[in-house]
């Protein structure tokens, strides 16, 4: 409870100082409405919430996988390097940087933040 309460006093600053800067430069414009408010709103949550994404899968993909195992038949993987893929979500498209790997035995690559991550 304490971390979303701190949260929201980080966002609230943000948003004040974005407001501010917005003053200073004569920004919003006298014809502005509430749809044109609630459209910056919507926008701007969104874009907080792709780059918290963007971020975050960051982070977790660069945990390397513990013992990386074919999914086919068990055998230790060898890292072959990495590839960039974009994972859909409700608020749009965000890269996902994962580890691939390649089974001497079956000499087929595979993916194994495929299972870490959900896909």
């Amino acid at each position: 409870m304490a971390r979303n309460k701190l949260v929201e006093e980080r966002v609230k600053a943000l948003v004040a100082e974005l407001l501010a800067e917005e003053e200073a430069e004569g920004l919003p414009s006298k014809g502005e409405n509430i749809n044109d408010i609630e459209e910056a709103m919507v926008r701007i949550g969104d874009m907080v919430a792709r780059e918290f994404g963007v971020q975050k899968l960051a982070a977790y993909m660069s945990r390397p996988p513990e013992d990386p195992q074919c999914p086919r038949c068990g055998h230790a993987g060898e890292h072959q390097g990495e590839r960039t893929r974009h994972a859909i979500t409700r608020r749009g498209e965000v890269p996902l940087t994962e580890a691939k790997y390649r089974c001497p035995k079956c000499r087929r690559l595979f993916f194994p933040s495929d299972r870490r991550v959900g896909t």
